[in-house]
């Protein structure tokens, strides 16, 4: 499933107080940690991201002591008994034997020895299978019957709408979005290969004028240096977003329009700008283009906190808002 699917299930799960453990399967970098920490903020939970594949014995059973002449194990730091929360057990299928075998009790009885997990909590692990490549060992049947379990594959919609929100650079997303399969492609034999996760990396060193090879590796990297270099043919698009862009051209090679669709919608910075670019996109393109613009400018509004304010304006202008009821009525559903 997509990553919004599962985010969409998880917190029907967590609205029905169902304390039954989940298991969320997937590829390295695809996301899992991510979307654990989203789900959390939709209800204003707290997380605690425990790396078991990280981790010693000791820190899961915690440290014996001496109590009224009695040996015993004293509570983890990281075990909550108050607040709510998501505790998110990453690694398991990772996690050595004696580690896995600590955590079951968890698993089944929402204990460690005698201590118990506050009530408030739920409890979600994560890991990756064998045909990832990843060094995994077995879940006991018992312990896997006792919870939900969730395969996550990559998706480019989930992630497009992240990295819009999170201000990823432009020439990434519109990168991929002219290239969307190579968001994820398991290279084996590399250390470097793309991922969600390594996209992001990817991002950061392009902002800092370094190649993203060490990222997303060669081939990838490769494909993006000769899609950079049509970006920096593209018109001015601040003209457009001023309302000046009058003698500007819609682009003609298709990477080049996945480039202006996308620059576009990142880098509004009001509904006014959203608008003026909108008309421009509108008298010289598809309306297929027009949508991705008008999908994605939503998704960037959202994160300036100005989305509201261009729904609102859609009322005002009767050419948007006839594009948004025949077209793309979904984005604002």
């Amino acid at each position: 499933m997509t990553p919004n699917q599962f985010a969409k299930q998880y917190a029907r799960i967590i609205e029905a107080n169902d304390r039954t453990p989940i298991m969320l399967m997937g590829a390295p970098g695809i996301g899992k940690s991510s979307l654990m920490a989203q789900v959390a903020q939709q209800f204003e939970f707290d997380v605690i991201d425990l790396r078991l594949g990280q981790v010693p014995p000791s820190d899961i059973r915690g440290l014996p002591i001496i109590e009224n002449g009695r040996s015993c194990y004293a509570r983890p730091d990281w075990l909550p008994e108050t607040g709510q929360g998501i505790l998110f057990l990453d690694e398991l299928t990772n996690a050595p034997p004696t580690v896995q075998g600590l955590a079951q009790q968890l698993l089944l009885d929402r204990k460690v020895g005698e201590h118990p997990l506050g009530d408030g909590w739920f409890i979600a692990a994560a890991g990756n299978l064998r045909e990832h490549g990843a060094a995994t060992h077995g879940m006991p049947t018992p312990v896997a019957n006792r919870m939900y379990h969730f395969r996550l594959e990559a998706d480019f919609d989930s992630w497009k709408a992240y990295a819009l929100k999170q201000g990823l650079h432009s020439d990434v997303v519109g990168f991929l979005s002219f290239r969307p399969e190579l968001l994820f492609k398991l290279e084996r034999k590399e250390l470097a290969f793309p991922t969600p996760r390594s996209w992001e990396g990817a991002s950061r060193l392009h902002s800092i004028g370094m190649q993203i090879d060490p990222a997303v590796g060669t081939g990838c990297a490769e494909e993006f240096r000769v899609y950079c270099e049509v970006v920096t043919q593209l018109p001015d698009l601040s003209l457009v977003l001023s309302g000046e862009g009058k003698a500007v051209a819609f682009p003609r090679e298709i990477s080049a329009r996945y480039a202006v669709c996308v620059g576009l919608a990142m880098r509004v910075q009001d509904e006014h700008e959203a608008l003026l670019a909108f008309r421009w996109l509108n008298d010289r393109a598809g309306p297929e283009w027009v949508q991705m613009y008008v999908s994605d400018c939503v998704v960037a509004l959202q994160r300036l906190g100005r989305s509201g304010h261009f729904a609102a304006m859609v009322g005002t202008e009767p050419t948007l808002e006839a594009f948004i009821e025949s077209t793309i009525s979904a984005v604002f559903a």
